[in-house]
Order: structure tokens, then C-alpha cells, then sequence
């Protein structure tokens, strides 16, 4: 996971070097995947991960019209190395989430897409929400 989210921020800020392994930085990844409320996959083989996404619970205050307050899921940090982009992992990952989220059920799931990224989620359910995406059980 470390290295990948390594790689993902190699590819927008030209000042992160090369994967060495940072201890202190896989130490930091494996804190952030401690909180029980995030569920993370991961693509590849146990030599080379190429892919991964987190789907992250949160419960919504209660209110007047629901003493519940209800969950919902937000879907993110999808990644895929450049290589393997176009090969349906991707996709195949956003579907396990969206499949957990269904499974658990949340009134819906959110997500923040770039660009390049929008027809993968639309392919998935997933319709424009002002400046988010989100797709409704």
C-alpha cells in the first residue's frame, strides 16, 4: 500500500523521488489503515501490488426525521499503475466496493473523481453530484 500511494504521488509532484522503502512513510500508511471504519483492497500478487481502493463508513448526526443517523460509504484512493490502466482492475475494484457498501447498507456511496477518472465511475452506477460523484442503492 505504501509503495503504491508512493507511486500515485510520484505521478502529479515531480519532487517525490523514486520508492526506497521509507520506513518512517509505510509506518504512517499502516497507521492510516489501523481506523476500523476504512476497508482497503489491493490488486496484484504478493511481488508487485498494481492497484488499490478504500471505502471509508461514516454515520451521518441523527435528526428530528431520524433518530438514526444512517451510513454512508465515501470511495477513495483509487489507483492503478499506468501499465495496467485499461485492464478492468480498476473497475473491478470500485465493483468490491460498491458491493460492500451494498452489503453493509449504506444509503449511498461518494465519491471526488478527476477527470480522467469519470467514465470508470459512471461504468460503475455512479452519477454527478455537484462536485461529487455518488451512486444510490
Amino acid at each position: 500500500m505504501a509503495e503504491l500511494r508512493w507511486e500515485w504521488a510520484r505521478e502529479t509532484d515531480a519532487t517525490v523521488g523514486p520508492w526506497q522503502g521509507d520506513v518512517d512513510f509505510v509506518a504512517a500508511v499502516a497507521t492510516w489503515l489501523g481506523d476500523d471504519r476504512r476497508t482497503v483492497w489491493t490488486a496484484g500478487t504478493h511481488e508487485l501490488a498494481i492497484g488499490m481502493v478504500c471505502l471509508t463508513e461514516h454515520i451521518r448526526m441523527p435528526s428530528p426525521r431520524r433518530a438514526a443517523g444512517g451510513r454512508w460509504g465515501y470511495l477513495g484512493h483509487l489507483y492503478v499503475r499506468p501499465t495496467f490502466r485499461g485492464s478492468g482492475i480498476g473497475e473491478e475494484l470500485v465493483r468490491r466496493v460498491t458491493e460492500t457498501a451494498d452489503d453493509r447498507g449504506y444509503a449511498k456511496t461518494v465519491l471526488s473523481p478527476t477527470e480522467p477518472s469519470i467514465a470508470l465511475y459512471e461504468r460503475c452506477g455512479f452519477t454527478r453530484d455537484n462536485l461529487h460523484m455518488a451512486r444510490r442503492r
